[in-house]
């Protein structure tokens, strides 16, 4: 009897080029996340875009509730008490 094996390699590809919306940035907790961002896009040599929202008008269109919120390319929301450097870190590379 032969047995043959299929071999399949799958490739990982980054994706260098990752969109942030901060929701909600003008806080102080808003202005510790965009600076933890910014280290992390340098550290781990990527290219974060990161983009501040303070107006009512998208509050309302994302129907956010509590502020600060990210939104990661436009798929993902994510709104926690705290934000810590190892909680944007583990995000940013599941969306990278």
């Amino acid at each position: 009897m032969i047995i043959t094996y299929k071999k399949t390699i799958i490739i990982n590809e980054r994706r260098d080029n990752i969109e942030i919306k901060i929701i909600g940035a003008d806080t102080p907790e808003g202005t510790k996340i965009k600076k933890d961002l910014k280290r992390i896009a340098k550290k781990q040599k990527l290219d974060i875009s990161i983009l501040e929202m303070n107006d009512k008008n998208n509050i309302r269109k994302y129907k956010v509730l509590q502020t600060p919120t990210l939104i990661i390319n436009d798929e993902y929301k994510c709104n926690y008490e705290k934000f810590d450097y190892s909680l944007l870190k583990r995000l940013v590379m599941f969306y990278s």
